[in-house]
C-alpha cells in the first residue's frame, strides 16, 4: 500500500508507553466540542478522540488529522512558543481524558525516563512524515484517489465484502481531504452508481469492487 495514505491516518497508542508516568500528570476530563487551550505542557490523550483543526481568516475548517487515545499531543506550543499557531486548535471530538505533564516534570523525565523522550522524538517524526503525505495527496491526488486512501487506512479485518469504517461524517471527511463537501459527495454518489463502492454510511462503506480500489490507492 502506498506511504501516501497515511497522510489520511488516524494516530493511535503511539505514545502507550507513557501510560506507566500518568500518576505524574494533571488528570482533565473534556467535554466533547472542548477548545484545548493549555500550552504550558505536554498533553497525553488517555480516552477519546481530538482532531486537529486549523480555521482560515475567514472560519473555514481544515481538519488536519485526528488523534485517538494513546497519544501525546501539543508539542508545537511546548517546544516553539514563538510559533504564529493561532489559527490552529484541537477539539475534543468526543468526551475526553487527557493528562497534563508540566515542563518541570518533562524536565525530570528527560532525566529519568530516556526511553519516553525517545518515543516522543518518534511519534513527532510520524507526525512530520504524515502532515508530508497529506500535502503530497491533496497537491496530486485527484478526490476519488484521496478518498480511496483515506478508507484504506480504515479497513475492517476480515470484513466480507471489503468494508471500512470511516468513523466521521461525510463533512468531516471532506475537511481532511481538502475539498468541499458537496464536491465529495458527488464523487461518492457517482462511484456508487458506477458499482465501486456501496452507500455510504458513517460506520460503514462496502468496497465492492477491491482491484479497482487498491489500484487507487497505490496510484
Amino acid at each position: 500500500m502506498s506511504n501516501r495514505c497515511l497522510g489520511f491516518t488516524e494516530l493511535r497508542d503511539v505514545n502507550a508507553e507513557w501510560r506507566s508516568v500518568l500518576d505524574l500528570g494533571v488528570r482533565y476530563l473534556w467535554r466533547k466540542g472542548h477548545y484545548i487551550e493549555y500550552r504550558d505542557g505536554l498533553l497525553f490523550l488517555d480516552k477519546g478522540q481530538v482532531r486537529l483543526t486549523h480555521f482560515t481568516v475567514d472560519g473555514v475548517e481544515k481538519i488536519l488529522w485526528y488523534i485517538n487515545a494513546g497519544c501525546l499531543f501539543g508539542e508545537t506550543p511546548l517546544f516553539d512558543p514563538l510559533a504564529d499557531d493561532k489559527g490552529s486548535v484541537h477539539i475534543c471530538a468526543t468526551d475526553c481524558v487527557v493528562y497534563a505533564f508540566s515542563r518541570s516534570c518533562l524536565e525530570q523525565l528527560g532525566r529519568t525516563r530516556p526511553d519516553l523522550t525517545l518515543n516522543l522524538l518518534r511519534s513527532m517524526a510520524r507526525k512530520l512524515r504524515t502532515l508530508s503525505n497529506q500535502a503530497s495527496s491533496l497537491y496530486v491526488d485527484d478526490v476519488l484517489v484521496r478518498t480511496c486512501k483515506f478508507l484504506a487506512q480504515r479497513l475492517l479485518p476480515d470484513s466480507d465484502p471489503l468494508t471500512a469504517n470511516p468513523g466521521i461524517s461525510r463533512q468531516e471527511m471532506a475537511s481532511l481531504l481538502g475539498v468541499h463537501r458537496i464536491t465529495l459527495y458527488k464523487v461518492l454518489r457517482q462511484q456508487e452508481e458506477q458499482g465501486l463502492f456501496g452507500p455510504f454510511a458513517r460506520h460503514a462503506v462496502a468496497i465492492l469492487r477491491p482491484e479497482e480500489f487498491f489500484r487507487l490507492v497505490n496510484s
